[in-house]
């Protein structure tokens, strides 16, 4: 059998290991003159260029991990549903604990008590009141009156600095 028709071979998947080192040694060994079996013979000068041999026990681990792997793929839909039951269940407690809480609270009307016994008391501690709160916010509007003036200056300030630093740029 010829190279051509081993190759073919070869690429149906055909040959046994008898021809594939055959089909190697040929395309190591010897240089091809045909320009197809060049790229044939770079393939093989690559697959078997340099052996590499294979760690003691690598392919009893593998089947180890896949195995595990496969396992645990196995358990997966029972984890995912055990967590669902879980969430479901703290929900549950969550909601019935919701529930006891608002059915259990005793509501306390809210009753307004007079702090003063007499009207003319009332009416003291109320002017009293509106005298505090006019005082603190006639304070905050003098600061307000204040900060707009500084803000003022400052742009003042800035404007004329801008003014400037153009006017230098410019000439």
């Amino acid at each position: 059998m010829n190279i051509k028709q081993l190759l073919d071979k070869f690429y149906a998947g055909d040959t046994t290991p008898e021809e594939e080192c055959r089909l190697a040694d040929y395309f190591l060994n010897c240089e091809c003159a045909d320009e197809n079996l060049k790229k044939d013979q770079a393939m093989f000068r690559a697959l078997c260029g340099k052996r590499h041999r294979t760690p003691l026990g690598v392919s009893v681990r593998l089947q180890a991990t896949l195995r595990r792997l496969d396992e645990s793929e196995r358990r997966t839909p029972r984890t995912h549903a055990m967590w669902w039951y879980r969430v479901a269940a703290v929900s549950a407690i969550a909601i019935l604990c919701t529930g006891l809480f608002f059915a259990t609270r005793t509501h306390s009307p809210h009753t307004v008590a007079d702090t003063c016994d007499r009207p003319e008391d009332a009416a003291l501690v109320a002017e009293q009141t509106l005298l505090y709160v006019s005082a603190k916010l006639n304070r905050g509007i003098e600061q307000t009156r204040m900060a707009e003036e500084e803000l003022i200056k400052m742009n003042d300030v800035l404007e004329k600095t801008f003014n400037t630093t153009i006017q230098l740029y410019t000439k």
